[in-house]
């Protein structure tokens, strides 16, 4: 028998035979000094056990040590509470009754509540527990699955590009005349599937690709090709000069002829004049996905440089029919960035409370200064599905041990994680332990879908890993790494 009580809340407290001493709600009082919206925390009664606790834990560093509590009963005639004094080793008891806003210190342990019936025959001890994190939950975090080299069949490849096909990530790689693919349902688990490639000769990796039911790449005069598994090729005898990504059944590149530059597709739709300022190259990842101001799947990418070899920071999108320029407030110029949809927290104005907030994340990217090609690890984020982008918050920035790039590509694969799992931050073998970034302070842990209790607690869930494979320094060099992050909130056990 367990519920989660508030003076606002409308959850009830099952009492069993506990001689009239049940507490019936509890909260802590409201001090902004400590914490925003303090007084809304959610409590839980267990009344079988006799344990009042906080399941959606306090940030990391919240001092606790000077507590105002609300406590309801079921008319106790003494409701007592006994706890640690601030920086001694003596304990002292106070009356709730007799004096409700005393300060409480819950620093040094749990505090016991004693509650006496109103006829004072009966009465019950209850512990008091204020759960605080003892990590920061809201940060991009790449943690301890955060490193290893890239999948395939060659030790030290020169070039990569990774996409997704039929629920598989494929990536791959090349070195000198010899290429690999390396293929798997879930990086997490680490069990790929690797084979020797036979590209096209002077294939650019850049662009390969893939549709719905082919992959696709270009040689170095513009010839697609095509391929059913990524390892044998063919041609199709369709030209393109660049290669966007894939949209749905088909794929989407750019062709320059003599007329100028025109949109077109593979199998072939109506060929469209590519409008100023639609980048023709460097446009990075594409990602496709169902919005809510388009009936159509929409195909996206930011940045990328235009007929004029300007580079531009404008976010492009396709939906089956029209090209279209969607963004008002663009990232800073630069192309062949990473693109991928991701979920932040956001905290909600004067409530204790952080929901899930859908969002675009970018990348990385390379772009022209004063010394020449300059990559970067920047990250940018956009709340409408690309419209308006802004630079993240440093909570969400890459670490300084991931260095700057460009060309890379992230996917986003659901990790099937259990409590177990959590608690001993236990993981798949191979990869390298590193530590994450801070958040800000008003980052407030409160589990993303999980708000309301259910009957028993849940032991497994989904997690979104973060996969970042590649990369270019400025040089064009290729990393030989497969990052791995995630929002730490997600690794942890949902409340119940």
């Amino acid at each position: 028998m367990i519920s989660s009580c508030n003076k606002d809340s409308d959850s009830f407290v099952a009492e069993g035979d506990f001689g009239n001493c049940s507490v019936t709600s509890f909260s802590l009082g409201k001090n902004d000094s400590v914490l925003k919206g303090l007084d809304s925390v959610y409590f839980s009664i267990d009344l079988v056990n006799a344990v009042i606790f906080n399941a959606d834990s306090l940030p990391k560093g919240t001092r606790i040590d000077k507590m105002i509590v609300n406590i309801g009963t079921s008319s106790a005639s003494a409701c007592d509470l006994t706890f640690r004094l601030p920086e001694t080793s003596s304990d002292t008891t106070i009356s709730y009754i007799d004096s409700p806003n005393d300060s409480i210190n819950f620093a040094d342990g749990p505090v016991k509540l004693l509650v006496k019936s109103y006829d004072g025959l009966s009465s019950r001890e209850y512990s008091i527990k204020l759960n605080v994190h003892e990590v920061v939950p809201d940060t991009l975090f790449w943690d301890k699955t955060a490193r290893r080299t890239l999948p395939g069949t060659l030790s030290a490849p020169q070039a990569q590009k990774t996409v997704e096909f039929n629920g598989r990530i494929y990536c791959l790689t090349v070195a000198g005349d010899k290429a690999s693919v390396a293929s798997v349902e879930n990086p997490y688990d680490n069990n790929w599937t690797a084979g020797e490639a036979h590209l096209p000769d002077d294939a650019v990796v850049g662009s390969f690709a893939a549709s719905n039911d082919a992959f696709y790449i270009i040689d170095g005069q513009g010839r697609l090709y095509t391929s059913p598994d990524a390892l044998t090729w063919s041609a199709t005898g369709a030209h393109m000069d660049h290669v966007y990504g894939g949209y749905v059944n088909r794929i989407l590149g750019a062709r320059k002829d003599s007329d100028g530059w025109k949109h077109v597709t593979y199998p072939a739709t109506t060929e469209q004049p590519i409008p100023a300022g639609c980048p023709v190259g460097g446009t990075g990842q594409m990602v496709t996905y169902v919005t809510s101001w388009s009936a159509s799947p929409l195909s996206m990418f930011v940045g990328g440089h235009d007929a004029s070899g300007n580079v531009v920071g404008s976010t492009w999108g396709y939906d089956g029919e029209v090209w279209a320029k969607i963004s008002s407030r663009d990232i800073d110029e630069r192309e062949d960035v990473a693109l991928f949809p991701y979920f932040t927290p956001r905290e909600v104005t004067g409530f204790w409370r952080v929901t899930e907030r859908s969002a675009l994340i970018a990348l990385g990217g390379r772009y022209e200064s004063t010394e020449g090609q300059v990559v970067s690890n920047n990250v940018y984020i956009s709340y409408d599905q690309g419209i308006t982008w802004d630079e993240a918050s440093s909570y969400l920035q890459l670490p300084d041990y991931i260095p700057d790039f460009a060309a890379a590509q992230a996917m986003v694969v659901d990790a099937r994680l259990d409590d177990s799992m959590s608690r001993s931050a236990s993981t798949a073998d191979g990869w390298t332990v590193f530590t994450g970034n801070r958040m800000p302070v008003w980052a407030t842990p409160v589990p993303f879908a999980h708000a309301s209790r259910v009957s028993a607690p849940i032991t497994e869930w989904e997690c979104p890993y973060i996969y970042l494979f590649g990369g270019e320094n400025a040089a064009g060099d290729l990393y030989n790494t497969l990052w791995k992050g995630v929002i730490r909130r997600f690794t942890f056990a949902p409340l119940y």
